[in-house]
């Protein structure tokens, strides 16, 4: 959460800089609220968090699982016939397709609130027109899908996690390289997921 809320603000207050530049020298700086809220619910939120996550998390359960096959704990579960994919990796996974949403949200207030407080020190608007402005364009069309596609985020932090942890041999290098592995390919497959998902949104949510 943490380190989620503080990417959102940095987004934030990176997007309410820019967008405000380049708005003043075409004058139309009103509609920075619409601009940046818009922009931080339909894209920034949602990639900021899942980039974020798949840092912090996919690392962690990468790292765990991983630990546990090389000191042969899983083959232990298997050897009491307990099946280690549904008791270890399906909870983490649908932990992470759960949370991803919940952690959006989060990304996207802060985003929106130091985004407010960025245009603020430069064009002082108070906190209610800003959101009244910037909510004026914005409907559940808006916010709803781009906000669930966050769990076929989470989906592929927790497979892509647990697959590479689950597989790993080699001692503590193997550990390493499951942690590291997961962090890169959790990251690759949302972008590549993101561009998907946009279109399909854009499709089916005109």
């Amino acid at each position: 959460m943490p380190l989620v809320v503080l990417a959102g603000a940095a987004t934030g207050v990176v997007l309410s800089m820019e967008t405000h530049a380049s708005l003043v020298r075409f004058g139309a700086k009103s509609m920075l609220p619409a601009l940046l809220i818009v922009s931080i619910i339909t894209e920034s939120g949602p990639i900021i968090t899942g980039l974020v996550v798949s840092g912090r998390v996919a690392a962690g359960i990468g790292a765990e699982l991983s630990a546990m096959k090389v000191t042969e704990q899983i083959d232990a579960m298997e050897a009491s016939a307990v099946d280690p994919y549904k008791y270890l990796a399906a909870t983490r996974i649908l932990a992470c397709i759960l949370m991803l949403p919940l952690l959006t949200l989060a990304a996207d207030f802060s985003g929106i609130l130091f985004g407010w407080v960025a245009n603020t020190l430069t064009q002082p608007i108070s906190l209610q027109m800003f959101i009244t402005e910037g909510f004026k364009h914005v409907t559940f069309h808006d916010l709803l899908p781009t906000t669930f596609k966050t769990m076929i985020f989470g989906l592929i932090i927790g497979v892509v996690s647990s697959f590479q942890g689950m597989r790993a041999h080699g001692g503590t290098e193997g550990v390493q390289r499951a942690a590291t592995d997961s962090v890169v390919l959790s990251a690759l497959f949302i972008i590549v997921a993101d561009v998907f998902l946009v279109r399909l949104i854009q499709v089916f949510f005109p």
